[in-house]
């Protein structure tokens, strides 16, 4: 009748809740860092189709009020860089944010948001 029984010893069942509670913790941390992307993104996009005199001063000023209305810490309105590609403007914000996690143990995370306007 033993060899009949089937499921989860308690031994996989450890396991199979160890490693869900660790990918858990990884994104719970990783998480609010992308929100911030998806937010810096969105201000960037703005500032594009809003600004009606793309110059630098124009870009960096709407961005620095979209930012701080935003509670954005990891980058300001100084880091955007604004060139030309061809006939469009383009506006470029690059930061890494590093996120401690156990010992010394940590994670780099690379954004970068762009956003054009033509």
């Amino acid at each position: 009748m033993v060899g009949n029984e089937r499921g989860l010893s308690m031994i996989g069942f450890l396991f199979t809740t160890a490693v869900i509670i660790i990918f858990a913790l990884v994104a719970f941390r990783v998480g609010p860092s992308y929100i911030e992307y998806f937010t810096v993104q969105k201000a960037l996009d703005l500032t594009m189709q809003d600004v009606q005199n793309p110059t630098v001063y124009e870009i960096r000023r709407s961005m620095d009020r979209r930012l701080s209305a935003d509670y954005v810490d990891s980058v300001s309105a100084g880091d955007v860089t604004v060139g030309r590609e061809g006939n469009a403007i383009v506006a470029t914000l690059s930061w890494q944010k590093v996120l401690h996690m156990i010992g010394n143990a940590s994670i780099l995370l690379e954004f970068e948001a762009r956003s054009s306007r033509g």
